[in-house]
């Protein structure tokens, strides 16, 4: 813990200073003391990684104060204490993969606290590993708890700490699973926080767990919080009122996937109007963020497990006629 804190000391001086070596992490790799270190010293897109993530996060301290600034040092501990458990392992590629992952996220977390309102997201994590039978198992998931007190969070907590119980829980192989070989399932699942608006946060969770058979299987999932009243915001509060919003959406939509079609073939009858308005009425595709929408769709729900998951982007300005006016996303 010592040595965390002195990381963390470390990170809020960097600013100020320029990076060890040219082209490496933030720290002195001649002092690299553990895996972690030296995995991020040896990997130039880890190490670039790492200058970004320790830039946004000084940054950030400097503009804070009190309890603010308390939370978000807090959580820079925390953070590290979570990177290093998780991507532990003598797999290489696996830990760099971890690793990516996790500077990926933290470095939109921080991108998104440094506008408006300090959101006050702690993460939490759920981790463990062990062996039932033949099946060896990891689980290493992620999830944000809002500790602010701007608004009552307690529902979209449950939600998320939910959630992230029900995939560690299905992820764990029963002592009757019934495996007559060995195998390795694993569970990860982390989150990444963007900032369309001052007043609002868009979670991005993303799960991904293999438990045998012939693949993996994994989703994407945005939510839109309002932290004036800590609810969610569905996308029927965000646009104009009735269903007009949703008839120029679907065209737009299907439009954009038609091209990517020709490329990364899909399912054609996902973009008949009534399955498409359907589908686009879940909230859980929207990924609100800075200057646009993203909406996502994972893998089987507009094509195949091999095409892999589509992404539409739409600028706000494209859909400002279909904004509500004083809304998280009004422009």
């Amino acid at each position: 813990m010592r040595r965390l804190l002195a990381t963390t000391a470390l990170l809020a001086a960097t600013a100020a200073t320029p990076a060890v070596a040219q082209g490496g992490p933030s720290f002195d790799c001649a002092k690299a003391s553990n895996a972690i270190d030296r995995a991020i010293c040896k990997d130039k897109d880890l190490a670039k990684a790492d200058r970004e993530m320790v830039a946004l996060y000084s940054a950030l301290l400097g503009r804070l104060s009190g309890p603010a600034k308390e939370a978000l040092q807090k959580g820079q501990v925390q953070w590290i204490v979570n990177r290093n458990r998780g991507c532990t392992g003598s797999d290489a590629d696996l830990m760099t993969r971890c690793l990516t992952t996790r500077y990926e996220n933290r470095i939109a977390d921080l991108k998104a606290s440094g506008t408006g309102t300090y959101p006050f997201v702690e993460e939490q994590t759920i981790a463990k590993w062990g062996k039932v039978g033949k099946v060896s198992y990891s689980i290493d998931i992620s999830y944000p708890r809002f500790a602010g007190n701007t608004a009552d969070f307690s529902a979209i907590n449950r939600i998320y700490a939910d959630n992230a119980a029900k995939g560690a829980r299905e992820s764990t192989p029963p002592a009757d699973a019934g495996v007559d070989r060995e195998q390795k399932w694993s569970a990860e699942g982390g989150y990444s926080l963007y900032r369309p608006w001052p007043d609002a946060v868009t979670v991005s969770l993303g799960f991904w767990a293999y438990t045998g058979g012939a693949h993996g299987y994994g989703s994407i999932t945005c939510t839109l919080v309002d932290l004036r009243t800590g609810k969610v915001v569905p996308p029927s509060e965000v646009f104009v009122a009735g269903d007009r919003w949703l008839a120029q959406l679907v065209t737009m939509v299907a439009a954009d996937l038609k091209k990517q079609f020709v490329e990364n073939p899909g399912f054609d009858d996902a973009l008949e109007p009534a399955k498409l308005a359907k589908t686009l009425r879940d909230g859980g595709h929207y990924c609100w963020q800075a200057g646009k929408l993203q909406i996502y769709f994972n893998q089987y729900e507009v094509g195949p497990y091999s095409s892999g998951p589509y992404t539409v982007d739409i600028p706000y300005a494209t859909l400002k006629p279909l904004l509500r006016e004083a809304r998280p996303i009004a422009q």
